[in-house]
Order: structure tokens, then sequence, then C-alpha cells
């Protein structure tokens, strides 16, 4: 009995929208604006925004270029929010809190539309 070998299919690769570095670069900010909002109120022994976006590095295929405009975006959205909330005090905990989630729904938006082409 031969068995046959099926050629596997190569998979045509994914076509991403021209805006993709746009939002990419728009979600590197969140993730840094999300990043001090988090550590200005609990301190910098949450860093899990900050290794997200190491996670996002490391997943894209950057050029250098495109590596070090991700970082200067993150930067940027820190130091934004730090201009805005420079200390955390009980008035403006929920000011802080708004912000974040705030924040955290324009990423959302942002990462489902840097991941809409590969599920579909």
């Amino acid at each position: 009995m031969w068995l046959l070998a099926t050629p596997v299919l190569a998979q045509e690769p994914v076509q991403r929208p021209p805006n993709t570095a746009q939002n990419r670069t728009l979600l590197a900010d969140t993730l840094g604006a999300i990043h001090y909002l988090t550590t200005v109120c609990v301190g910098r022994k949450d860093q899990s925004w900050r290794s997200r976006m190491g996670e996002m590095l490391q997943l894209e295929a950057l050029s250098t270029y495109e590596r070090d405009d991700l970082i200067s975006a993150f930067n940027h959205g820190y130091r934004q929010q730090q201009r805005y909330y420079p200390v955390c005090t009980p008035q403006t905990v929920s000011q802080i809190a708004a912000q974040k989630r705030l924040k955290a729904e324009q990423g959302q938006i942002l990462s489902t539309a840097l991941a809409d082409p590969y599920l579909h």
C-alpha cells in the first residue's frame, strides 16, 4: 500500500491594511499611557503593560526605525499621562481610573484592528 503524501498548501501571506503602521504606533502610545496610569497609583511593581509592549515588539517583524518609533510612541503616551496626573491623590484617583478605562477601550479597538487580517 502506497501512502500518498499530500503537499501542504502554502498559505498566502496576510495582507495587512495600509494603516497598520499607524495603528501599531497608536497602540504603543496607548500602552505607554495605560502603563503610567497603572503605576502612578500602585507603584512600579506592576509592569504588565510594559511587558505587553515588549511582546508586541517581539511579535512584529520590525525594522530598527519602526522599533524605535514604537518605543518612542510608548514613552510619549507615558509622559503625556504623567503631565496630566503627576501624582495619585484621593482627588485624582477616580479621574485616573476613568482615563485608564478609556485608554483600555482604545487599546482594545486598535488591537482588534491589528488582529483582524489574521482572523479572516
